[in-house]
């Protein structure tokens, strides 16, 4: 009963995001190798950035590394950062 009291003010449940984790991880895995850059992408997070998804993939490393996104909507791939210390 109270399940149902919640859904009905908390209002209709946000969509998900399009695309899966294993779909993300296959569009940055192929930039990755048309870039030749041979690092695994080990750190995976789904994100909802001004209402829209965005996955980010980056590498699973302490002190520099290179993070990557994919926009849900469309699929393209965003910028490749590097971060950390050079």
């Amino acid at each position: 009963m109270l399940r149902f009291f919640y859904r009905l003010l908390r209002g209709p449940s946000l969509p998900g995001p399009r695309l899966s984790q294993e779909q993300v991880r296959a569009v940055v895995a192929q930039a990755m190798r048309g870039a030749h850059v041979d690092i695994t992408l080990g750190v995976f997070a789904m994100r909802r950035i001004d209402g829209r998804f965005t996955g980010i993939a980056k590498t699973a490393t302490k002190g520099r590394g290179l993070q990557v996104a994919v926009d849900d909507a469309t699929g393209t791939l965003g910028p490749v950062e590097r971060w950390g210390t050079r």
